[in-house]
């Protein structure tokens, strides 16, 4: 895999909530789904976070306590810095 190729994946996954949530911009939506038209991991990987989303939302709705969303945002902050 040519590292453009690594990169425009990578951003994919960096993206991929914006996207989900009609967040971004005209030109990044049609980048994005450019490179999802070439690229069946990040295809696969975006089912995956529909699939994922879907079941969150069919799940109980009982709210977490409202310190478990900064714990997890900071969780996966982490984890992203640690893959850079």
């Amino acid at each position: 895999m040519s590292e453009k190729s690594f990169d425009q994946c990578q951003e994919v996954v960096e993206l991929v909530n914006e996207y989900l949530g009609h967040a971004l911009t005209v030109e990044d939506h049609a980048a994005f789904e450019a490179h999802l038209a070439t690229c069946p991991p990040c295809t696969t990987y975006l089912a995956q976070m529909k699939t994922v989303l879907s079941v969150a939302t069919s799940l109980d709705e009982n709210s977490p306590p409202a310190d478990v969303e900064p714990q997890l945002m900071a969780l996966f902050q982490h984890w992203r810095d640690k893959t850079r």
